[in-house]
C-alpha cells in the first residue's frame, strides 16, 4: 500500500462517517415535517443537507486524488510504501459502517424501550393518571427509525460497501 494509497483510506473513512450522519439528519426531518403545516423551511433545510452529502461525496470518493495532491500529503515520505499486510479496504469500510450502526443503535436503544414501556404501561395501567401524556407518536417514530437505520447499515454493510469503492 503506497502513502497515497493509505490517506485515499482515510479520507474514504471520514466520507462514509460524514455521509451517515448526514442521512441520519435527513431521518430527523421525518417526524417534523408529518407535524407542521408549513414544511417550507424544512425542505430548504432538506435540500441544504442533501447538497452537503453530494459535496461531501464528490470531496471524499470522486475528488480524493486531488484533494490529496492539493495538499501535498504524500509528500516528504522516506518511503513511499506503508505495510500493513494484508489489509482490504472493503474489510475496513465494513468494519466503519458496522461500528456507525452499532453506535447509533446504542444510541437509541434506551429511549426507545424507554417509550415502549411507557406506552405498554398506558395500555395496562387502571390507574385514571396519565403517565403517557408526555410521549408523542413523533418520539417512537423516530427511536424506531434510527434503530432501524442502524439495522440496516449493519445488515448492508457489504452492499453499501460496494456502491462506495
Amino acid at each position: 500500500m503506497t502513502v497515497k494509497d493509505l490517506f485515499r483510506l482515510v479520507f474514504k473513512s471520514i466520507g462514509v462517517i460524514c455521509l451517515f450522519y448526514s442521512f441520519i439528519s435527513l431521518f430527523g426531518l421525518i417526524g417534523p415535517l408529518m407535524d407542521s403545516g408549513d414544511a417550507s423551511s424544512l425542505f430548504v433545510f432538506g435540500a441544504a443537507v442533501l447538497l452537503v452529502i453530494i459535496a461531501i461525496y464528490l470531496v471524499f470518493f470522486i475528488f480524493v486524488d486531488k484533494l490529496i495532491t492539493q495538499l501535498k500529503l504524500d509528500k516528504g515520505f522516506d518511503n513511499q510504501q506503508v505495510n500493513f499486510g494484508t489489509i482490504n479496504t472493503g474489510k475496513v469500510f465494513e468494519v466503519i459502517l458496522f461500528t456507525l450502526g452499532m453506535i447509533n443503535i446504542i444510541n437509541v436503544l434506551p429511549d426507545f424501550i424507554h417509550w415502549f414501556f411507557k406506552k405498554f404501561q398506558k395500555e395496562v395501567s387502571h390507574q385514571s393518571t396519565d403517565i403517557f401524556s408526555g410521549m408523542t407518536s413523533y418520539d417512537l417514530t423516530y427511536d424506531l427509525i434510527y434503530f432501524g437505520v442502524g439495522s440496516s447499515v449493519i445488515l448492508l454493510r457489504k452492499q453499501i460497501v460496494k456502491l462506495l469503492q
